[in-house]
């Protein structure tokens, strides 16, 4: 963390909207990504990430500066994107079994040179990673989000988690698996 980072913190701490407003906008992208790559489609993304910085700003008097501030914000992302993921799911469950609706990507980006065959199977193969990303445990897909999406280093993803990077191997390695495993009939298909 650079002096001019803990200078920043530090006006914010004591109440300098300013310094916040340079702070956010320092890291307001990666928490914007971080956001919607754990949410996924159809979530609000933009709203998870009001409530990020709101959670943000009411906790900078706890910063003791033990980590890097990027570390503490994603830590704060991850876990309110957590957790407002778990809670729009049950209310969509709820809501799907009310209507009897089934709940898929509304559009895919196609390249309008592909022959409709190729633009079915990008779209199978869309959904089918969509949904095996939704089916794998959360820690595994927020691992693998970050690392793959984020492109952060696994030391970086450990501290951001507060976990081991054993751990985050593990989970990375138990990710990977689970959308091998669930993307196998699609590798033959193109086979």
């Amino acid at each position: 963390m650079d002096s001019q980072e803990i200078e920043l913190i530090t006006r914010a701490r004591d109440g300098d909207q300013a310094a916040f407003a340079l702070l956010v906008e320092k890291h307001d992208a990666r928490v914007m990504s971080l956001a919607r790559s754990i949410l996924g489609p159809g979530f609000d993304a933009e709203e998870v990430y009001q409530e990020i910085f709101l959670k943000v700003y009411r906790s900078l008097p706890t910063f003791r500066f033990e980590s890097d501030f990027s570390t503490w914000i994603h830590r704060i992302a991850v876990n309110t994107a957590l957790t407002k993921r778990r809670s729009l799911q049950r209310r969509r469950q709820k809501e799907q079994i009310m209507d009897g609706e089934d709940d898929f990507f509304d559009s895919v980006p196609n390249n309008p040179m592909d022959n409709p065959e190729n633009l079915q199977l990008r779209k199978e193969i869309l959904q089918q990673i969509e949904r095996a990303l939704q089916e794998i445990p959360d820690r595994q897909r927020t691992v693998f989000v970050m690392k793959h999406d984020q492109g952060m280093k696994l030391k970086e993803i450990a501290r951001a988690l507060g976990i081991g990077e054993g751990t985050v191997k593990a989970y990375l390695f138990r990710a990977v698996e689970n959308l091998r495993c669930a993307l196998e009939p699609y590798y033959r298909a193109r086979e």
